[in-house]
């Protein structure tokens, strides 16, 4: 079954040698111009994957920065977390020294000697 579209060569054929010359520059110049087109283009779109590459990259090492700050910041808590731990243990142990010492009673006897050694002093320092 023969085509109603005519191909490329079908055409050049009927046509006479200069025509036929003629329509194959024709056909060479649009397809030079098609392929610097082509070019352009494959160029355009290397440039774009470069790019992305370079912001594939950076954002990458923002993640990375941006975890290890996490970190930081989570040994910085623990620490401060720590820190009131101990304080809290130091001031306990100094409240329950305290109420010892409050519930502490000397006995008359020492009272007595503590007076007696205050006189003491104080007579020889005369």
């Amino acid at each position: 079954m023969p085509s109603d579209e005519v191909t490329p060569n079908a055409k050049l054929r009927t046509l006479n040698p200069i025509n036929a010359s003629a329509a194959a520059a024709d056909e060479l110049t649009k397809t030079r111009v098609l392929a610097d087109v082509l070019g352009q283009e494959n160029k355009l779109l290397s440039e774009r994957l470069e790019t992305e590459r370079q912001r594939v990259v950076l954002l990458n090492e923002l993640n990375a920065t941006r975890q290890s700050e996490t970190e930081a910041l989570r040994a910085a808590v623990s620490a401060k977390n720590e820190t009131i731990s101990a304080k809290d243990a130091v001031i306990a142990g100094q409240e329950k020294l305290i109420d010892t010492l409050k519930n502490k009673k000397t006995s008359p006897w020492k009272r007595l000697g503590d007076m007696l050694i205050g006189v003491a002093i104080a007579a020889l320092l005369k």
